[in-house]
């Protein structure tokens, strides 16, 4: 039988990841930043929040193209760049039994107005999500969110992931320009919340376990929205635990 790793193994693994990333991302100068989960992580914790276990980094979508360009050819070859069957970029290692650990890449973009073109945006990636998803959980959702996303699987098993895919990166990079910016690759709520480029524009080296990560200046800002005004405070024992989407 397959064994499973331990959280001290993928947070070892994490680490061999962001050393990697993080040395091409300097030789390039591909600017950056620590976000959601591991932002939180640095700030509170200076290194992993003890039951996380990915990590999460944050680039506009210029920096992210170069990104996607140099390090397949840069890499450490244990570690390749993969979308791994969704719509969220994953540098990951080749091996199998690694693949319970992984570094995601969130994409800023640009949105629409404020108004209808904004909600039908959001609405066609929400829909592109559903359409990609996998292995749902269905038990975890109420009764509409488990319609919804029945209905989406549905509608997107005539297509071919490669469609569902290049479908999604062209409706995420339609709008070219404004100060409102969303990760259009977020899930749920996190697609949903409104950037601007001036909470990621400075940026400050912290301590992240061995290795100087970057986080945005106005981290505090940015943490209030993700995770509310307490976000010091852990939560209670019983909801220490990983949260990930299913795909």
């Amino acid at each position: 039988m397959e064994r499973e790793l331990t959280l001290e193994e993928i947070h070892a693994e994490l680490m061999c990841q962001l050393r990697d990333i993080l040395a091409v991302c300097e030789r390039h100068g591909i600017e950056y930043n620590l976000m959601c989960g591991t932002l939180l992580g640095a700030v509170r914790h200076k290194g992993f929040i003890p039951w996380d276990d990915d990590v999460d980094l944050l680039m506009t979508r210029g920096e992210f193209t170069k990104f996607r360009e140099v390090y397949p050819k840069e890499c450490d070859e244990r570690f390749e760049l993969t979308y791994l069957d969704t719509w969220t970029p994953r540098v990951m290692n080749r091996d199998p039994e690694k693949a319970a650990a992984f570094t995601d890449f969130f994409i800023l973009d640009p949105l629409p107005p404020e108004g209808w073109r904004r909600k039908l945006h959001l609405l066609h990636l929400h829909l592109l999500q559903g359409m990609m998803k996998k292995n749902v959980d269905y038990s975890r959702f109420g009764l509409k969110n488990r319609i919804l996303l029945r209905a989406t699987h549905l509608l997107g098993l005539p297509f071919s992931y490669a469609w569902k895919a290049k479908r999604y990166e062209k409706v995420s990079t339609r709008i070219k320009s404004g100060n409102d910016l969303h990760m259009s690759n977020g899930a749920f709520e996190l697609m949903t919340h409104v950037w601007h480029p001036e909470q990621f524009a400075e940026k400050m080296k912290v301590p992240f376990e061995t290795e100087e990560c970057l986080i945005p200046v106005k981290y505090d800002e940015v943490l209030t929205v993700l995770f509310g005004p307490d976000y010091m405070t852990p939560p209670p024992e019983a909801e220490r635990v990983a949260k990930h989407l299913d795909l």
